[in-house]
């Protein structure tokens, strides 16, 4: 049955389900214009179908539980919402047919979404991205901001290369790369997106100046 969810509470489940991994609000925004309000977190986490934390710069981390993965399942065999959008109807017909795929071949909803979703092919370069990204998030040129929330949008470029281009731009001096004062509080996502330099941990950067 679906009338135990409402519509935002049903697209918040949809859209941690084809995402397939640990994911944020900015991330979801980012990749499917979607952000999981209070009452849909709410919503979920009463009836356990979704687990969630507070991380960097307080973004809600969300992620299914096995009866989240269970309830996304029943998603494929359900009517759409009312009242909803042409693209929802849409969404929901290829559901209809994967449905009818996954019974015939006897295969459960994990071998559907056995990887994260690598979102569409991204476009410009990677110092381009994180200008981008950097946009994005800061409020104002010369705003500091988290690293791992620029790499967060970096979805497909190795982490070589992201450090490569980073390291290059701060040779430049076209970015400017800081230690946290509070490293020794910073969540373990946070700690691992840093750059190391001169033998320092980096896990700010700042574009232009304030």
């Amino acid at each position: 049955m679906t009338a135990d969810l409402s519509t935002p509470a049903r697209q918040a489940l949809i859209a941690l389900m084809v995402r397939a991994e640990r994911t944020s609000n900015p991330d979801l925004k980012q990749r499917y214009r979607v952000e999981i309000t209070k009452p849909a977190r709410e919503e979920l986490t009463a009836q356990k179908l979704i687990t969630w934390e507070t991380g960097a710069r307080r973004a809600i981390f969300y992620e299914l539980t096995d009866l989240g993965w269970a309830r996304a399942r029943q998603e494929f065999r359900s009517p759409p919402p009312e009242k909803v959008s042409a693209a929802w109807l849409l969404h929901y017909a290829t559901l209809r047919h994967l449905d009818s795929l996954l019974q015939r071949g006897d295969q459960q909803i994990a071998d559907l979404y056995a990887e994260p979703d690598p979102g569409p092919p991204p476009a410009g370069t990677v110092e381009e991205r994180i200008r981008g990204a950097y946009a994005d998030l800061a409020e104002k040129p010369g705003d500091l901001i988290r690293l791992v929330l620029v790499r967060d949008r970096l979805t497909g470029v190795e982490r070589a290369e992201q450090d490569r281009v980073l390291l290059e731009m701060d040779r430049r001096r076209e970015i400017y790369l800081e230690s946290d004062p509070a490293r020794n509080e910073l969540p373990p996502e946070a700690r691992d997106a840093a750059i190391r330099i001169g033998g320092e941990d980096l896990h700010l950067i700042r574009i232009g100046r304030a």
